[in-house]
């Protein structure tokens, strides 16, 4: 990995962490796009973890077809991570109630509001786990002229 691959790689997971929220982006049975704002969790590889109700739109489109998209942006500095992966049920695994405090954690932040899964059944939620397949960094504010230099693919860690 060149000097400027490892920069902007760090720079997207440094982006990856810094944010919580981001837009899933899905297709159920019928094929119909589907997109909804979710809180996440990440962690060094880019994988991501949020929770949702298990009778969503998003649960069942995940259920029909695994294949998602997850974007993170912000408007004030121009950046936006954009992923690709393959999403999955991730609720009977070792590690999900240490994902779990962890996206409360994250959940509880605003000393205002809460987002609205906290006051949603907690037994009728589940941990869903985005393993990225494709990455790419954009840095509108900062990156160089030209379109190699603002927008980077990101390698996935084997």
């Amino acid at each position: 990995m060149t000097g400027e691959e490892q920069k902007a790689r760090t720079d997207a997971l440094a982006f990856l962490k810094r944010h919580r929220t981001g837009v899933l982006a899905s297709a159920g049975h019928d094929n119909i796009p589907h997109a909804s704002v979710v809180h996440y969790t990440a962690d060094d590889q880019f994988n991501l973890y949020f929770m949702t109700l298990t009778n969503s739109r998003k649960y069942e489109a995940i259920r029909a077809h695994p294949q998602v998209a997850f974007t993170i942006f912000t408007e004030d500095q121009p950046q936006t991570l954009q992923m690709e992966g393959m999403a999955s049920d991730f609720s009977s695994d070792d590690k999900a109630g240490l994902k779990k405090d962890e996206l409360f954690d994250i959940l509880n932040k605003n000393p205002f509001f809460y987002p609205p899964i906290t006051k949603l059944d907690i037994h009728d939620t589940t941990l869903v786990w985005i393993q990225p397949k494709w990455i790419r960094w954009a840095d509108y504010a900062f990156g160089e002229d030209g379109t190699e230099k603002v927008r980077k693919e990101i390698a996935i860690d084997p």
